[in-house]
């Protein structure tokens, strides 16, 4: 299985706070976001950890090499592929994928229900995607039924996303190389592919300027 940290976007939810700084860059708490991804992959411990970039892609490349220097660049700087792009791109390297969001609060108490999602996928191969979600919270963004299977097709919502997701080697080859990530959720809902992996510990996400100053403390 392969790591993928996604970093290429232009964080234009964060406003004016990333018109000279990419958004994982943004100093939070004690670290600046994408370290919290990085550190939570490399507790995995797999052995090919990319981040994509994109978006003042030379100050992110600057800091890994510097920071994390076995992580490999997915160097999308010429041409932004979209999330479901940039992960295709990884899948063609033959592997499963784990992907993390770089705009999430990641801590290691979530490690253990990540081992358990992964032990999970890798013991039921009719899934072609598994999203982390919790329930814990009330701003809810999924429908979880009472199988698992997440239905996109639903506005039900009784769950949330957290930031991290796997998916299967050959989900994308039917796709082109530019598009978003959830027309392949939709279509794996329709196939009844796509479940959600239920967590105890809750990641809270920081990817809008609001929710980043409420959260940086």
């Amino acid at each position: 299985m392969n790591i993928l940290i996604l970093a290429a976007g232009y964080g234009k939810r964060m406003q004016e706070l990333t018109e000279n700084t990419p958004k994982p860059l943004l100093p939070f708490r004690k670290k600046n976001l994408l370290s919290y991804a990085l550190d939570m992959a490399q507790a995995i411990q797999e052995e090919n950890i990319y981040i994509n970039v994109h978006y003042q892609s030379d100050e992110i490349i600057r800091f890994v090499h510097e920071n994390y220097p076995n992580v490999k660049i997915s160097d999308e700087t010429s041409r932004i592929l979209d999330t479901g792009g940039g992960v295709k791109k990884i899948l063609s390297k033959g592997k499963d994928l784990l992907i993390f969001n770089s705009d999430n609060y990641w801590q290691l108490d979530f490690l253990s229900d990540l081992k358990s999602g992964i032990d999970f996928f890798n013991k039921k191969a009719e899934i072609t995607n598994l999203l982390f979600t919790n329930s814990s919270k009330e701003i809810f963004d999924l429908h979880q039924n009472n199988q698992n299977q997440l239905i996109l097709s639903s506005d039900n919502y009784n769950t949330q996303f957290q930031g991290c997701h796997l998916i299967r080697k050959n989900s994308l080859k039917n796709y082109s190389n530019v598009f978003p990530l959830q027309d392949q959720w939709r279509q794996a809902s329709k196939n009844q592919t796509i479940y959600g992996f239920s967590c105890s510990a809750h990641v809270t996400h920081v990817g809008t300027k609001e929710l980043y100053l409420k959260h940086s403390g």
